[in-house]
């Protein structure tokens, strides 16, 4: 007998293909727009329920062209989305023979709009930039109505308008601003080749407009994918060519901009904690209460778990406040999960695992000149095993080391591999890079000889070292040594 959960998805199922039938019928007597409005309904559904077969089925439904070309915008962002929730094909081929099939159809249909993976963006009709103006002011405030994980196709379909919209008018700030959106919102969905597309797009407007302003967007963006590729050597000067670019071009948040990149690097580095404490204590003083989460991060990477609890439990009370429109949703609640877990919160956990499940497909990022925060679907594992449920952390974290790797993201694909083969990976309290250099260290491994055989700069090694002897209260390496022999 089925339960009343499998009930309520198993007609939630039967409703999506309702949709999708009255989508063909509709198509098939002329009414295109109604066709592909039945579409999104059934893609809605497929959303609430995490289904990415019925996803790419609502995303493929009508092959009719006419009705392709006549949503274009839309049916490729719908494609994208749904490329993203099914994730990257298995290197093996151990996959469900549907969700292969799925993912081809997707494919063949993006295909048809686009030529190869590089999406066509088809040419509009001149337009005056008067014209230009009013329209691209119309698509600005949708654009900002979409902000959050909910919006993300609309975004994209959004930024394929402002392109067109952009060319048409010979306008290269609309461009600009077009192929910055795409870049966000395929950050978002873990498509890594559209996303450098859409970079060096922007990087060839920008450089053509000479434009100071966009000079600093390009060069924050530059700074956040060198984090994005554990390239920490290069993080900092490329982090400072941002921010005097931006001082030069007179941008408010520049400095901002700036904390939030060289937060994102002392915790991952636990270099520069105590500076950046001081920085983000400062700046978020006024701020809304969930803007404190910051700071609970940093004290947790510094080793002060009580301190960072203790703006857990205040933030709890505050999680339902928190707008669903704003980027530091889906970053916010993807870092809560460390705090809950390292306070041993159920209840905030279970609740976190509830907001967080709806968008396990989707990457934990704000803007593209912000850092990347990795698949949502790490923290899921993180709070499914400690909620207790071994067979779903073990899906979320081999889900997770998938898209980290289809992502060039290797830091979070280090942390998702130890959570796939923890007796071979983990090291508790350490991340999985600490601890693979924690067991080279234990070998008697030289800094120099450790940062030749794993690909990394000696100083990248070496900070890594220092912080494993701040996490475990140890003097030198061979008390390191020592400490992970206990545990081999």
């Amino acid at each position: 007998m089925r339960s009343a959960s499998e009930a309520r998805t198993g007609d939630a199922v039967v409703q999506a293909r309702r949709h999708l039938d009255l989508a063909r019928t509709q198509a098939r007597g002329g009414s295109l727009e109604r066709a592909w409005q039945a579409c999104l309904d059934a893609a809605a559904i497929a959303r609430t329920l995490g289904d990415a077969e019925l996803l790419a089925e609502a995303a493929t439904a009508l092959s009719d062209p006419s009705v392709m070309w006549r949503s274009a915008a839309a049916r490729q962002a719908l494609c994208l989305e749904s490329l993203a929730m099914l994730g990257p094909a298995a290197a093996d081929g151990g996959e469900p023979q549907r969700r292969r099939e799925a993912r081809d159809l997707v494919r063949t249909h993006l295909e048809g709009l686009s030529t190869g993976w590089a999406e066509r963006i088809v040419p509009a009709e001149p337009v005056d930039g008067a014209d230009a103006e009013r329209r691209f002011a119309v698509l600005q405030t949708a654009y900002l109505r979409s902000i959050g994980p909910a919006g993300v196709s609309d975004r994209l379909a959004l930024a394929y308008e402002a392109i067109r919209l952009g060319g048409a008018a010979a306008d290269d700030h609309i461009l600009a601003w077009g192929w910055h959106w795409r870049a966000d919102a395929l950050e978002q969905l873990g498509l890594r080749i559209d996303f450098d597309r859409a970079v060096d797009e922007l990087g060839a407007v920008v450089e053509r407009m000479a434009s100071p302003v966009w000079s600093w967007r390009a060069a924050a963006i530059r700074a956040s994918i060198a984090l994005l590729e554990d390239r920490v050597d290069d993080v900092g000067p490329l982090g400072e060519a941002a921010l005097h670019a931006g001082m030069r071009a007179g941008v408010d948040d520049a400095e901002l901009f700036d904390l939030i990149l060289r937060s994102a690097l002392a915790r991952r580095t636990h270099v520069g904690l105590e500076a950046v404490e001081r920085e983000v204590r400062a700046l978020i003083a006024d701020a809304p209460p969930f803007a404190r989460g910051w700071l609970a991060e940093i004290l947790l990477a510094d080793g002060r778990v009580g301190e960072a609890v203790d703006i857990l439990h205040d933030l709890a009370r505050h999680l339902d406040e928190i707008p669903e429109n704003v980027h530091e949703w889906l970053v916010g609640h993807a870092a809560l999960a460390e705090l809950a877990i390292a306070g041993g919160d159920r209840e905030t956990a279970a609740r976190l695992l509830g907001l967080l499940r709806p968008v396990a497909h989707l990457h934990a990022t704000g803007p593209s000149t912000t850092p990347y925060g990795g698949p949502v679907a790490l923290p899921l594992a993180r709070l499914s095993a400690f909620l207790g449920d071994g067979e779903s952390a073990a899906r979320y974290a081999a889900d997770a080391l998938s898209r980290a790797e289809a992502m060039g993201a290797p830091w979070f694909a280090a942390s998702a591999r130890a959570l796939v083969s923890p007796g071979r990976g983990a090291l508790a309290p350490l991340s999985a890079r600490e601890a693979e250099i924690a067991r080279l260290v234990a070998r008697g491994r030289t800094n120099r000889e450790i940062a030749t055989q794993l690909f990394l700069s000696e100083r990248t090694v070496e900070q890594h070292v220092r912080s494993t002897l701040h996490k475990l209260g140890l003097p030198n390496r061979a008390a390191v040594a020592a400490w992970v022999v206990e545990r081999s």
